[in-house]
This record gives structure tokens, C-alpha cells and sequence, in this order.
């Protein structure tokens, strides 16, 4: 019997389903009765595309001078239309570099956008086989999570490589360096971005983030405005981090329709925010955790997953895997 055509039934947080048990449907029940992120258990798929992804022969984007770096970019206004290789460091809100792909079909083919990319050993073009894996994954999420009698539109599948940095001290450079690369406004629009991402509770609202980020750079009220700050944030769950511990990406929800993780964590933590606290996703280079985006919530009246990442300050923590570290393979639909 599927999942699907169970009797509904209150599920755990974080939910396990066995691939074989994947149906039309059967991640939306899921999610419909409790669940707010699923992990996909027995999936061949999942080894062989990290594996496909992760070993390709390919100037990854994190190896890269910024020169070639830069010219692999498709900027948008919106960080989500963006494509290609992507460095994005913002203090409280993101802090990776990342090659991001979309793949749809146009006529009777799969195209991959950026179609080509440019390195030091030559250009890269990912492959039929591996658009098509990629693809077919995509497909088989979009199925299990629209109504199991109805069917899904069309969309756009996401392949996208997240490479976080092994320390806080390294995140910390990298903000230095984007920080010190602009002009004098250009520095001072950086910290009042950086002061807004730090506001907390009802302080995060916009409008009042943004006015008490406009104030905290006047020298005098910069120390009661942290104060009142550090008071707004234990009122708020959300904002909090444990003791040794650095926000490395904010608390937000994705616009996709859903959004599946496996990667490898040396000193990272994805997490969900369930019943007023932070439970860790068990990221691994074998299963793959499933959460829906806003773009579901619109679709199928499924609520979006809230989650993070954090980051340990200790960077003397043990390395297990030897393969590419703090890494997250993100599959997606938009």
C-alpha cells in the first residue's frame, strides 16, 4: 500500500519515505498532515547524480579566479533568476558560491541555461544523460507532491551547487573583502543592509529594520538600539542561534515549489523550524530531504518550510569525508 492511500494521520516533523514508496501524491499527504520536510530514503538517483555533479571534469566556480568567475554569471535584480556561477556574501543573510543551472524544455529538447560554461581546462556543457537524470528526478518530486488524482503545470527544473566556507573566519574575510571592494556609499549601504539583517522579533519588520539600521549608524544610539535588539531576540524563537554557533543564512522560506538537499557538513547545520524550535535536517551524501517552497503554498495549499544554516566556530572540528566539504546539492522545480 502507498503512502497515499493510507488513512491520514498525524506525521513527524521530519518524515522518512522509502523510494520504492514514492507515488503521485505521496509528498503532498505529507506535508499535508504535519510533515515539514521529507527524507527520500533508497534513491540509486541520489548517489549517482551527487557523484555526476560532484567529480564532473569542470573548473568548479569556488576553485575559480573571480575573473572567470564573473564571466560564467547571468545576473538578475533577483537573486533567484540568477544563474550560472554565483558569489554571493551578505553578513546575516547568505554567504556561498554556488553554480546554479535551470533545465526546461524547449520543443521536443531539455536545454541547460547557462548552455555552456568557460574555465581554465576548457569549456563545460553539461550532457544529455546528466539533463535528463536531472530532469526525470524533478519530474518524479513534482508528481509525488501534486494531488495524487491531479497533475502538476509545467516548470522549470533547479540544479544548483551551494560551497560554503570550512570557518566563520573564512565567511568573515569574504564579507571583508566584498565590504572593502566597494565605494564610500557603497560601504555605507553594505552596513545598513548588514545592521537591517540583524534586527530581530518585531524588530525584523520592515520598515522598523529599516529605520533602526538608518539610526544604529549614528555612534550615540548604536549601543541602545543593540540593546533593544538583544531584548527583541529573546522574544523571538526564530532568532535564536546555540552558544557556538554563527547564522550563516537567514531563516527563510524557498519560492520554489519544493526544494531537495544532499551534501556533505563538516561544521554546517540546514535546520527547520518546528513547534517553536530549530530541528537539524540529516543532510547526507546518500538520502535526500524534500521541503516545500511558496510556490507549492500557492499551487496546493501546502505551507512553505521555514529553515537555516549555522555554523560552528570551532573550525578544529574533524574532517570525516574526504570528498568536497560543507557542500549542498540542491534539485529543485520553479
Amino acid at each position: 500500500m502507498h503512502l497515499a492511500d493510507r488513512v491520514p494521520a498525524k506525521m513527524p516533523p521530519i518524515a522518512h519515505v522509502k523510494v520504492a514508496d514514492l507515488a503521485p501524491g505521496t509528498l503532498g499527504q505529507c506535508f499535508h498532515d504535519g510533515a515539514v520536510a521529507v527524507v527520500i530514503e533508497g534513491s540509486a538517483a541520489v548517489a549517482s547524480l551527487w557523484h555526476g555533479l560532484t567529480t564532473q571534469n569542470a573548473d568548479m566556480p569556488w576553485t575559480a579566479p573571480l575573473y572567470e568567475l564573473s564571466v560564467n554569471l547571468q545576473a538578475h535584480d533577483d537573486l533567484t533568476e540568477t544563474l550560472g556561477d554565483v558569489f554571493y556574501f551578505k553578513p546575516g543573510r547568505h554567504a556561498y558560491i554556488a553554480r546554479k543551472i535551470e533545465i526546461c524544455v524547449e520543443g521536443q529538447e531539455l536545454v541547460a541555461r547557462p548552455t555552456t560554461f568557460h574555465g581554465r581546462h576548457g569549456n563545460w556543457t553539461m550532457g544529455a544523460e546528466l539533463r535528463e537524470e536531472c530532469w526525470r528526478f524533478s519530474a518524479a518530486i513534482m508528481e509525488a507532491i501534486a494531488p495524487a488524482r491531479g497533475s502538476h503545470g509545467p516548470f522549470r527544473a533547479v540544479v544548483q551547487q551551494l560551497k560554503y566556507h570550512e570557518s566563520v573566519a573564512g565567511h568573515d574575510a569574504l564579507f571583508q573583502m566584498m565590504h572593502n571592494s566597494l565605494g564610500s556609499w557603497g560601504r555605507i549601504g553594505y552596513r545598513l543592509d548588514q545592521r537591517r539583517e540583524e534586527m530581530r522579533g518585531p524588530l525584523g519588520r520592515r520598515g522598523i529594520c529599516d529605520a533602526l539600521a538608518l539610526f544604529s549608524l549614528i555612534p550615540l544610539l548604536r549601543f541602545p538600539i543593540d540593546g533593544l535588539n538583544g531584548a527583541a531576540a529573546h522574544l523571538d524563537k526564530r532568532s535564536m542561534v546555540p552558544e557556538g554557533y554563527r547564522l550563516i543564512v537567514k531563516p527563510h522560506v524557498d519560492t520554489r515549489y519544493f526544494s531537495a538537499l544532499c551534501g556533505s557538513r563538516h561544521n554546517l547545520r540546514t535546520e527547520v523550524f518546528v513547534d517553536g524550535q530549530w530541528v537539524l535536517l540529516p543532510i547526507n551524501q546518500d538520502d535526500i530531504v524534500v521541503f516545500p517552497g511558496s510556490a507549492a503554498k500557492s499551487a496546493y495549499g501546502i505551507a512553505p518550510t521555514l529553515h537555516r544554516v549555522i555554523q560552528a566556530d570551532d573550525a578544529s572540528l574533524p574532517i570525516d569525508d574526504p570528498g568536497p566539504s560543507n557542500m549542498t546539492l540542491l534539485l529543485g522545480a520553479k
